[in-house]
C-alpha cells in the first residue's frame, strides 16, 4: 500500500488542502496524503502510524500538529465506513486527555505535564474540540462506535472537558 497524492473529495477532508501545515512547526510531512491513506483500506494502518508520529511529539504529550488535524479527526471518526474507526477514536482520546490543562497548584501534574504555558499546543486543541464540539456530541452518541469499545467515566470525562460540554 501507498499514500496517493491526488486530493480527495470525501466531506471529511474538506479544507485540508488549504491548511498552511508547513507553517506549524515540526509538520514535514505531506498531511492530506496521511488523512486521505485513512480512507483507503489497503493503506489506512499505515497512514494511522504515519499519523500517529505526526500528531504526537513525544509518549505523553502532543504536537503542535495535532490541533489542525483535530477537526478531520473528528470527522472522520463520525463516518462508520472510515477503516481503524476505532483506533481513530483512539488517538482523539489520548488527545483530549493529553489537552487537559495542568494544574499549577499540582506539583505532580507540573513534573509530567508541564506548566501551560510551555505547551500551546494544548490550549490549541482544546479550542480544536470546542470548535468542533458538534462532531464530539455526534460520538458521543454513536451507538455502534460506542458499542465496539470500553469507553470508561475518565475517558468520556476527558472528551468531554476538552470540547467544553
Amino acid at each position: 500500500p501507498y499514500l496517493r497524492q491526488e486530493s480527495s473529495s470525501h466531506p471529511a477532508l474538506q479544507g485540508c488542502e488549504d491548511v498552511e501545515w508547513s507553517s506549524i512547526p515540526g509538520c514535514q510531512v505531506d498531511v492530506p496524503a496521511v488523512l486521505r491513506g485513512l480512507l483507503d483500506p489497503d493503506a489506512a494502518e499505515m497512514a494511522e502510524r504515519a499519523l500517529d508520529w505526526l500528531v504526537m511529539s513525544g509518549p505523553m504529550s502532543i504536537s503542535a500538529t495535532m490541533a489542525a488535524v483535530v477537526p478531520y479527526l473528528l470527522r472522520l471518526t463520525a463516518d462508520p465506513s472510515t477503516p481503524r474507526r476505532n483506533e481513530l477514536f483512539g488517538l482523539l482520546l489520548v488527545a483530549a486527555a493529553l489537552s487537559v490543562p495542568t494544574d499549577p497548584d499540582n506539583a505532580w501534574d507540573l513534573a509530567v505535564s508541564g506548566p501551560e504555558e510551555d505547551h500551546p499546543e494544548r490550549a490549541l486543541c482544546r479550542a480544536a474540540f470546542v470548535a468542533d464540539a458538534a462532531w464530539v456530541r455526534r460520538l458521543l452518541a454513536d451507538d455502534e462506535l460506542l458499542a465496539d469499545l470500553h469507553l470508561d467515566d475518565g475517558e468520556r470525562a476527558s472528551l468531554v472537558q476538552a470540547a467544553g460540554l
